[in-house]
């Protein structure tokens, strides 16, 4: 009797453990089908050699390639040469394209420059997207 009970037991964990993988698993299928996603057309660009003293610009295009509204929550340039916009739009619905518009000032600065912005997003697989750019800033001699 005891042997049945502790079958019994092992049996019923057992099927308890393989319902929860299950609901695990379909849980997050679900939510991947019905989900936001960021993809930019050039995360990363290269201005080339620049003069200093120039102010440079760039626009990242992005497409929200998921199944649901992409909010962009936040773009954050990494100094204070950078500067970033996304201008008012932030939702996206599915297979809409936006842009951030970045832009670069050269003054006072010279060499190769490496610059970021993050983008914050409600993108589950990736909420945070570094756009990158560079640029050899050139000193022109008179």
């Amino acid at each position: 009797m005891k042997r049945t009970i502790d079958s019994i037991r092992r049996v019923s964990v057992s099927i308890v453990c393989i319902i929860a993988l299950m609901s695990m698993y379909t849980g997050k299928t679900l939510a991947d089908d019905k989900a936001a996603k960021i993809t930019f057309e050039e995360p990363k660009h290269d201005f080339g050699k620049v003069k200093a003293g120039v102010d440079l610009a760039f626009v990242y295009k992005f497409k929200n390639t998921g199944t649901a509204q992409l909010l962009i929550q936040q773009v954050h340039p990494s100094c204070g040469c950078t500067g970033a916009s996304i201008g008012d739009k932030k939702e996206f619905a599915p297979d809409e394209a936006g842009e951030i518009k970045v832009t670069f000032s050269t003054a006072g600065r010279s060499g190769i420059q490496n610059k970021t912005v993050t983008v914050q997003s409600n993108d589950a697989e990736h909420p945070f997207v570094a756009l990158s750019f560079t640029c050899e800033i050139i000193i022109q001699q008179p």
